[in-house]
């Protein structure tokens, strides 16, 4: 816990009627805090210690992002699982559309043509997966930002709510890798729409 006291009383308390150990700054907007962070450091020197959030409280984001990289793991394990699902999907959507691919084939598509028609398809479901997945993450993400449901267990922690912080990069991280994944098992389902297409041809 903190408590904030007057500064004379402080100091009659510590007996330290002159000496100041550290001076705190908090600042409106959270953005600047770098740019000030340099501008102290170049002023003051070497002779003081300068150190922003992050630094006085080491240990606790290194696990933090001990946690979230941990995090990002285990989902993409869970990601390469559900991956199986779309192919087994799309995979069922071939055999259920075998004469439809017949028939096209018959008309003249190419197989490229077809290859192209189911891969796309399977590459739409991932994209709309992926979308609503991370507006959900962010919108959960906001109201804990907010609100903080989600609490510390430790109750003599300078934060008592889990802490959150938006990247674009991370987001773009997490769209990259479902995407590449999607894309290989959307490729590998594909090929299987023209597979013995000639048979299926003449059974018709």
């Amino acid at each position: 816990e903190m408590i904030i006291v007057p500064l004379d009383f402080s100091r009659e308390l510590l007996d330290e009627e002159k000496g100041v150990s550290a001076i705190e700054i908090n600042l409106k907007n959270s953005e600047d805090t770098d740019i000030l962070h340099a501008e102290i450091e170049k002023k003051l020197g070497k002779t003081f210690t300068v150190k922003n959030r992050i630094q006085q409280h080491q240990v606790l984001y290194k696990t933090l992002n001990f946690e979230k990289w941990a995090t990002f793991l285990i989902l993409t394990f869970i990601l390469i699982i559900a991956i199986f699902n779309i192919i087994g999907s799309l995979t069922m959507l071939v055999i259920d559309k075998r004469k439809d691919i017949a028939i096209l084939s018959s008309m003249g598509a190419s197989p490229k043509m077809i290859k192209r028609i189911f891969f796309f398809e399977g590459m739409m479901i991932t994209l709309v997966g992926c979308l609503s997945g991370m507006v959900i993450g962010f919108v959960f993400a906001l109201l804990q930002q907010l609100y903080g449901f989600i609490k510390m267990e430790e109750p003599n922690l300078i934060i008592d709510a889990y802490p959150v912080h938006f990247k674009p990069t991370d987001f773009l991280f997490v769209f990259l890798t479902v995407m590449s994944i999607s894309f290989i098992a959307t490729f590998i389902s594909s090929q299987l729409s023209v597979k013995n297409i000639g048979s299926i041809r003449e059974e018709l």
